[in-house]
């Protein structure tokens, strides 16, 4: 069956040749992190005496070495040790195969590559953490590249290209999923990101079945782009395409806290707390997210006692102190399971620090009650909790100065371009400051 559709951006026969000279072997897919570091750390923890996280794995690995697999229900364990068996197994009978794209090699042993490369597929939609890039699976990327050229095999489909070349013919891809999701994970093995964004965004549109996982590595290629307004964007529609995914309500949380939407962040952290599977590894940190969150919406200078806005302010700092509490015991489960506690990232910083603080009367005496060391702490988020169109790019919504990067750690970095007219807004770079002022900002500056 063949159809005629858009090119991919990148065919196998594309990225290989530069993936190869990258010297990927034995590289583990790293995961992305998002701004300040403030959502899910896969191996960056604090640990107890003796203690040492292995390098180079997920947390979820630390359920092996602490012996504790058995004792959770969490659905992305599972989907996490599926996926990392289903590629062992893969990869284990892709050493059977011998190297060498020839036809004739091809021919005799096509059953297993196309079998190997379905279940390396299958285990990389799964979970790509689960997965680490080889030589020989680049290998078996040509040999998987070459079956589908010499065979057409049923649910194969063509794209057509114009060539770049004056008069030329077009240009006619062959392709199937695997293939285009193969292309995906060389590309996202070695961190070509925006090749990357094209690839996936090819495959969004002509695959449905896998359109959810796309979106969401998409986004983590635009977040580790620091695009972050496009990150939110593709986890927006995930979540709007597979609600159960849960997970993307976490680290949207992190991403609008990051970038200082406090009100989006507060959106996200609640709905992913009301359905998360009571083990998740990110519970604790949404919840010292939403103990900060909380504290900082208090509202100030509630005179009167029983006034309607001291009886809000009491309401909202027990919120708070309740989300703190829960945060303490989700972090205790954490040890538990994973042998190690979770990292002191910027979020659980900030809560420790708003939520353990006392104060002392006149006489030395350590206050009972927390409330005036709460508010103190509220009114000192709010500041610190700054404009989000000051503290990131009004157009892309990253948090720094583009021209900060590959610049000398001694030299003071460069802030972000502010609106020279209004002040209100602030941009990573000129083209942004450009894009913005055209679709929108020309209409609102200084109004």
């Amino acid at each position: 069956m063949t159809d005629t559709h858009p090119a991919p951006a990148a065919t196998v026969e594309d990225v290989i040749p530069a993936l190869e000279a990258a010297t990927i072997e034995d590289k583990a897919v790293e995961h992305v992190h998002g701004p300040d570091c403030s959502h899910d750390h896969e191996h960056d923890h604090e640990h107890g005496e003796g203690e040492q996280a292995p390098q180079h794995r997920n947390d979820f690995d630390l359920l092996e070495t602490n012996g504790t697999k058995d004792k959770t229900t969490d659905p992305l364990v599972k989907k996490y040790f599926a996926a990392k068996e289903l590629f062992a197994s893969a990869l284990e009978r892709l050493n059977q195969i011998p190297e060498g794209a020839d036809a004739e090699l091809i021919a005799k042993h096509q059953d297993e590559i196309v079998s190997v490369t379905k279940d390396l597929m299958k285990a990389f939609l799964l979970d790509e953490k689960a997965c680490q890039m080889h030589q020989r699976i680049l290998k078996l990327a040509e040999q998987y590249e070459v079956y589908v050229q010499t065979n057409n095999p049923e649910g194969t489909s063509t794209t057509t290209a114009d060539s770049e070349e004056e008069d030329a013919e077009k240009q006619n891809t062959i392709y199937t999923k695997d293939s285009v999701v193969f292309v995906i994970m060389i590309l996202w093995s070695g961190g070509q990101y925006e090749h990357c964004i094209q690839t996936i965004g090819f495959a969004i549109q002509e695959f449905a079945d896998i359109k959810g996982r796309m979106l969401e590595l998409r986004a983590s290629c635009h977040m580790a782009l620091r695009n972050f307004k496009a990150c939110n964007e593709d986890l927006e529609e995930a979540l709007a395409t597979e609600p159960i995914n849960v997970e993307n309500h976490s680290t949207l949380g992190n991403v609008y806290y990051a970038t200082h939407q406090a009100a989006d962040a507060l959106h996200h952290f609640k709905e992913f707390v009301k359905v998360a599977h009571p083990d998740s590894r990110t519970l604790p940190n949404a919840y010292y997210a939403l103990a900060t969150l909380t504290l900082q919406s208090a509202p100030s200078g509630a005179t009167k006692k029983k006034s309607n806005q001291a009886l809000k302010q009491s309401s909202i700092l027990k919120e708070a102190q309740t989300y703190f509490k829960l945060a303490q015991e989700a972090d205790l489960r954490f040890k538990e399971l994973y042998g190690v506690v979770t990292g002191f990232n910027e979020i659980k910083r900030t809560a420790y620090q708003a939520f353990q603080a006392r104060t002392a009367t006149r006489a030395g005496l350590i206050q009972t009650d927390p409330t005036p060391a709460l508010l103190e702490a509220s009114e000192a988020l709010k500041k610190a909790f700054k404009n989000p169109g000051i503290s990131a790019c009004a157009n892309c919504g990253r948090p720094d100065n583009v021209a900060n990067e590959g610049r000398s750690q001694d030299l003071k970095p460069k802030p972000l371009l502010k609106c020279a007219k209004c002040n209100k807004v602030a941009y990573c770079s000129r083209p942004c400051q450009i894009t913005h002022w055209n679709a929108t900002h020309k209409n609102t500056c200084k109004k």
